[in-house]
């Protein structure tokens, strides 16, 4: 449904007040009182909006713990999809020229600790003006398996970062972890989020987890499907392969519904992005200095990401070739000496950690910064990010709809100096 239409939804208003739960939502006030305990996945419609409850980590399974803050959505409205208000002319007005921001950060620790995050929170602090967004998603590999809470160690550390954001969606399967934070004035448009996990293997390994997050939710009139994963580091082969079943596995029955299909892949969504450390290697010896890099020129960049495994891979469509990368003008981030801005030596220094994106419709998202964290890292990876213009409204408003506002707001000025006068006249 179009954002702009009047026309009101099938799903009654009365309905969103139900509340049904999920593997992605959190556990009622009640329940959580018993966080020590497993508590079972269950199933909840994808034609829910998000509602708020007392909000807990819910573990569904060995190493995988879920974390879903649900939003109230207190005034009637109409509704659309997913039982969600559609925005008013009003609202899709304020927005301006009906963008989002989107912030998207990957960083393989290393198995350090949650405390690690210190670092990571200090850096966004760092590049606020950069980095400042209206949805925020992170991408978290080789959580050290020794450290159970990380998960709620990581929302503590990075929650009070993001002001006027709520966490909107928090997953994690052993080793790898994605948050979503949501700027609260948006929460309200977007619907319940679905996450799935897809391993490399057959069964995910506790320790430096392979395989993919995925995260589908739709905000506003956009699906967006964001992606952390973790690729093998073993061959060019298995990096190719597990790209290749988690494009295969990852289907949302949220996409599928939507669309009226069986299977909801991800590029039946509006927009992709994938975001990890993809391991691809940098295998072609070159002379170029990257600890210099004011000295780095365009060439430098050119020649090695024209030779490295993903653009071969891309080039012969076996991964990725669908995607696109920002422009990418940064050192490699792999592999250096932890707590160092100094590669390991006898290593070729590789791009491992990359953002990657996909768009139905090329006017959708355009990318803004693309960079790594510089300066020492605890990890022997450097943190990267990106950001992005996304368009959330298809259309803009309607020309009668700003005529029709700016004759009641000359009509409400008229009416207020005649109120003016007629009060002067009979102080007279």
């Amino acid at each position: 449904m179009d954002a702009n239409s009047p026309s009101v939804s099938s799903t009654s208003s009365s309905s969103s007040t139900v509340t049904v739960q999920s593997q992605a939502s959190t556990e009622s006030a009640q329940e959580t009182s018993h966080s020590g305990s497993r508590h079972p996945a269950s199933l909840r419609s994808s034609s829910q909006p998000a509602t708020l409850r007392n909000a807990a980590f819910n573990e569904i399974s060995d190493g995988t713990w879920t974390y879903c803050i649900d939003t109230p959505n207190p005034a009637p409205s109409v509704k659309g999809f997913g039982n969600v208000p559609i925005a008013s002319y009003e609202e899709i007005e304020a927005m301006g020229d009906r963008k989002l921001k989107v912030c998207t950060v990957t960083w393989n620790i290393n198995e350090k600790g949650a405390k690690v995050l210190n670092h990571l929170a200090q850096k966004i602090r760092d590049r606020n003006d950069e980095m400042d967004s209206d949805i925020f998603f992170i991408s978290l590999q080789e959580i050290p398996t020794t450290a159970p809470t990380f998960h709620e160690d990581a929302r503590r550390i990075l929650e009070p970062l993001l002001h006027g954001h709520r966490l909107y969606l928090s997953h994690r399967a052993w080793s790898q972890m994605v948050i979503v934070f949501i700027r609260h004035k948006h929460i309200r448009y977007a619907i319940q989020p679905q996450p799935l996990f897809i391993p490399s293997g057959t069964v995910a390994k506790p320790v430096r987890t392979k395989g993919a997050i995925g995260v589908c939710l739709r905000l506003y009139q956009r699906f967006i499907v964001l992606i952390g994963c973790h690729l093998s580091h073993a061959t060019p082969q298995l990096r190719v392969q597990d790209y290749t079943k988690i494009v295969r596995e990852l289907c949302f029955t949220q996409l599928a519904k939507f669309h009226g299909t069986q299977k909801g892949q991800i590029f039946a969504s509006d927009v992709v992005i994938w975001t990890g450390d993809l391991n691809f290697r940098v295998t072609a010896e070159n002379s170029v200095n990257w600890n210099d890099v004011e000295k780095l020129r365009e060439k430098d960049y050119d020649d090695v990401l024209e030779t490295e495994e993903l653009a071969n891979h891309k080039s012969k469509e076996a991964a990725f070739s669908k995607f696109n990368e920002p422009p990418l003008r940064f050192p490699p981030t792999h592999k250096y000496e932890p707590d160092t801005d100094i590669y390991v030596p006898k290593r070729i220094p590789s791009f491992t950690d990359r953002v990657l994106y996909w768009m139905k419709n090329s006017e959708w998202l355009q990318p803004i910064k693309y960079d790594c964290m510089r300066g020492a890292s605890p990890s022997d990876h450097k943190a990267v990010f990106a950001t992005f213009w996304l368009t959330v409204i298809n259309k803009p408003v309607p020309e009668r709809y700003r005529t029709q506002k700016s004759l009641e707001n000359g009509n409400s000025i008229k009416d207020s100096q005649k109120s003016l006068e007629n009060g002067n006249s009979s102080d007279k």
